[in-house]
């Protein structure tokens, strides 16, 4: 994959579960037989679970426990993640390094594995090994702003393999798009770690615009680093090129001469 970023391997499925209203139907499977029924209860069982953690998370702040729910306004949610099987995992990834821009995720995880987070910026990553029954809970942008940094945002990826699919059911709560951005709290010996209070939908919209930005520059990156070395008088005539200058009349001017200031 030389000159090439490195491409996502997955299937998504989004199902908009919150806010209720959301809920278009008409996209939601009619088969199985009593699907609709069972993915609504799972939606509202993850809400209520999401919402008891940012409690938990709210009272470790110092804070009411309804702080970081209520921050949130009109939650809403998002699922399910399918990674297939891949013929050369050494070539692509599941899923980039990333953390997510939303408030809180609960991630559900088959038994294949294949989640693996980093504390070190990427030099180490730690692979998460699924538990039978247990969520893998990952606190996003959202709340790491929310918190002034105290919590941090997981920096995750997924791999994939060549013998086995993988399916994982992420729920992804995430505030209002209206909803404004900035920490509830900031001790007194801190500095926020946001410079102005902004809008979800830009927070989201500023993330995704760097990350866009960060994919171009890596691909430039490998690009330059498919090109073949250049031959002595290539660079010989560049250095020139570069140590000359011309006056109005057209002649060259030395390199050391006054006229270059």
């Amino acid at each position: 994959m030389q000159g090439e970023a490195i491409q996502d391997w997955r299937e998504i499925f989004t199902d908009i579960s919150y806010p209720v209203r959301s809920r278009d139907y008409s996209r939601w499977p009619e088969k199985a037989e009593g699907w609709r029924r069972v993915v609504e209860e799972c939606a509202s069982r993850l809400m209520d679970l999401a919402c008891k953690l940012l409690g938990v998370l709210s009272e470790a702040m110092g804070l009411d426990s309804e702080a970081l729910a209520g921050a949130c306004v009109d939650m809403d949610q998002k699922l399910i993640n399918f990674y297939p099987k891949c013929p050369q995992p050494d070539l692509t990834l599941g899923l980039k390094r990333h953390t997510n821009p939303g408030t809180i995720t609960l991630l559900l995880p088959d038994d294949v594995g294949g989640l693996q987070a980093t504390k070190d910026g990427g030099d180490t990553w730690i692979t998460v090994q699924p538990v039978p029954g247990a969520f893998v809970v990952n606190l996003d942008d959202h709340d790491h702003y929310l918190s002034n940094g105290r919590f941090k945002n997981a920096d995750h990826r997924a791999v994939v393999k060549a013998e086995s699919a993988r399916l994982s059911i992420a729920a992804f709560q995430n505030p209002a798009p209206a909803v404004v951005v900035y920490p509830l709290t900031v001790r007194e010996w801190e500095r926020p770690v946001m410079e102005e209070p902004i809008t979800f939908a830009e927070m989201y919209w500023r993330k995704m615009s760097r990350d866009l930005k960060l994919a171009r520059l890596k691909k430039m990156a490998k690009l330059e680093e498919t090109k073949p070395p250049a031959t002595e008088a290539v660079v010989a005539e560049a250095a020139v090129a570069v140590a000359t200058k011309t006056n109005n009349e057209g002649e060259l001017i030395a390199p050391d001469s006054p006229s270059l200031s």
